[in-house]
């Protein structure tokens, strides 16, 4: 079983205006030397496959039709860790 941590963001080109908001609050606190902030959703789950490519195959299948608009969002993900079944 793994333990996957995925990153889903919205694209490069798309208007983050939640981060923009988040960027105007924190200068307002005085911290000017902080800017372009984005914001973005990480979600944890464990797959219970054999092999990478069956994990792998599991989280892009989901991503894409369930967790990620694709047309604005991309995603990444890592493979935390690794435990037995047992």
């Amino acid at each position: 079983m793994k333990t996957i941590e995925l990153h889903i963001t919205l694209q490069p080109q798309v208007l983050d205006t939640q981060g923009q908001a988040l960027t105007r609050a924190v200068h307002d606190l005085g911290y000017e030397q902080v800017n372009d902030i984005r914001v973005g959703k990480v979600l944890y789950m464990t797959v219970d496959e054999a092999t990478d490519e069956a994990v792998h195959n599991v989280v892009t299948t989901l991503s894409e039709k369930l967790f990620a608009n694709t047309v604005i969002e991309e995603y990444s993900y890592h493979v935390l860790d690794e435990k037995e079944n047992g």
